[in-house]
């Protein structure tokens, strides 16, 4: 749910200061990062492996090391009956910890991709229509889509374009992704226009809550590429696009997503 559809005011002032520190901060450690990652192709990577990094587009970032899951996650209970899990542990008002996991041949949970993300601007809590709060809770992913072309996503993709929305009518397929060629008498003031927010929703997996369609608790909650001007989200989950990207090509069918603080999830992040 992007943030134009809350109705609750702008946040205080001094919210906003934190939040700005904190994005100021994240966007320190990807500079850093970058500059770091350079120096390192510049003096070890041969020719040939630059020039392949380069067709590839990858960051250094986004290239992370597979490894095993921290303790903390593997004693979730979102962990049962799962092979892969994406988890969202809420570290302040508006900022994640986001990683994703899944069982390896063995059936030991590994960690393949860690990234910083925004929640929503109220937070987490108990999300519905009026407020702008993520989801707790743990949920199973059941659409992927996006106005990007399919990066090769292991779940069915839609790629989508001016006459999508995502209904927010109350009387007409309710929080699904549709095609107003389809529903041609849409409530498409109270929907959201896919093609309206390009950046965003360049790739997007539906979080999968609120499968009820019940209209109190809200619609369009999703993981999708985090905003350039927003350091919060209307409750969905945004991380950055290379990341998205990299979680789209991963993304298996079944996959859950379990969203809490972090406190509350007995996490560390150093662990």
């Amino acid at each position: 749910m992007i943030q134009s559809f809350c109705q609750k005011p702008t946040e205080r002032a001094t919210d906003m200061k934190g939040i700005i520190r904190i994005f100021a901060a994240v966007l320190v450690v990807a500079l850093t990062v970058s500059v770091f990652a350079g120096c390192a192709q510049n003096n070890s990577a041969t020719a040939d492996e630059s020039a392949a990094s380069n067709a590839n587009g990858d960051l250094y970032f986004t290239v992370q090391e597979v490894r095993e899951s921290p303790e903390w996650v593997t004693k979730l209970d979102a962990v049962k009956d799962a092979e892969q899990l994406i988890v969202v542990a809420g570290v302040d008002k508006t900022t994640a910890y986001v990683t994703m996991h899944e069982k390896n041949s063995d059936g030991k949970w590994e960690q393949i991709i860690a990234t910083p993300g925004f929640i929503g601007l109220d937070g987490l809590g108990e999300a519905n229509i009026n407020d702008c709060y993520t989801p707790v809770g743990t949920f199973t992913i059941d659409k992927a889509f996006g106005l990007a072309d399919d990066p090769g996503c292991q779940m069915e993709y839609t790629k989508v374009d001016e006459d999508y929305y995502w209904s927010g009518d109350e009387k007409n397929h309710f929080n699904e992704l549709v095609n107003i060629k389809d529903v041609p008498d849409l409530d498409t003031e109270n929907s959201e226009h896919i093609a309206d927010f390009d950046y965003a929703y360049q790739y997007v997996l539906n979080m999968g809550y609120n499968a009820e369609c019940e209209y109190e608790k809200g619609f369009a909650f999703f993981l999708h590429c985090f905003r350039a001007n927003r350091t919060y989200t209307g409750g969905c989950v945004g991380v950055p696009e290379n990341i998205m990207k990299f979680i789209m090509q991963h993304v298996k069918p079944g996959c859950r997503i379990t969203i809490d603080s972090l406190e509350k999830m007995g996490g560390d992040l150093d662990a």
